[in-house]
């Protein structure tokens, strides 16, 4: 195995091991699909987030949630800044907007049990690796490597024969 080859497993495996360090403490990865939270988290960054209760929201937060029905994004979660909490018969509910939008979003989110996260930090351009899915990308980065050795091992096969000094 190459030197290159090597190295490429060493950071697959870094890689795997911190995804689940962090999926084990609660982190999160989302993919910023939209332009809706530009300039914040521009599209195509992977913005990683951490669980957050209900009771914990306040305006302001950048909230990673899943809107309800009938807006319901199936399993992408949306990222967008809560403009207000309310509470109505003990009951509290966020709304929501993206930075980069003119208007509200169209729900309001009851806080009471719902899947929350606060985003933390955003590594740009990161989310279009991993827009597919974390199995997608897998593939994606141990196709390369693939691509990579074998495109060295056909390049050792086909160098001529040396004749220096002939």
């Amino acid at each position: 195995m190459t030197a290159r080859a090597r190295t490429g497993w060493a950071v697959l495996v870094l890689s795997a091991l911190l995804v689940l360090a962090a999926h084990l403490v609660g982190a999160r990865v989302v993919p910023v699909l939209t332009g809706s939270m530009d300039p914040v988290f521009p599209r195509g960054s992977l913005v990683v987030t951490t669980p957050l209760a209900g009771a914990d929201v306040r305006a302001g937060d950048v909230v990673a949630f899943r809107p309800p029905a009938p807006y319901d994004t199936g399993s992408r979660p949306v990222l967008h800044r809560v403009t207000a909490v309310s509470e109505r018969d003990g009951a509290r509910a966020m709304t929501t907007r993206g930075d980069a939008n003119t208007t509200a979003d169209p729900w309001t989110v009851a806080l009471d049990d719902a899947d929350l996260a606060r985003a933390r930090w955003a590594l740009p351009l990161l989310g279009w690796v991993l827009a597919g899915g974390t199995v997608t990308a897998a593939l994606g980065v141990g196709g390369v490597l693939l691509l990579l050795e074998a495109r060295q091992v056909a390049a050792a096969r086909h160098d001529p024969p040396c004749t220096c000094g002939a």
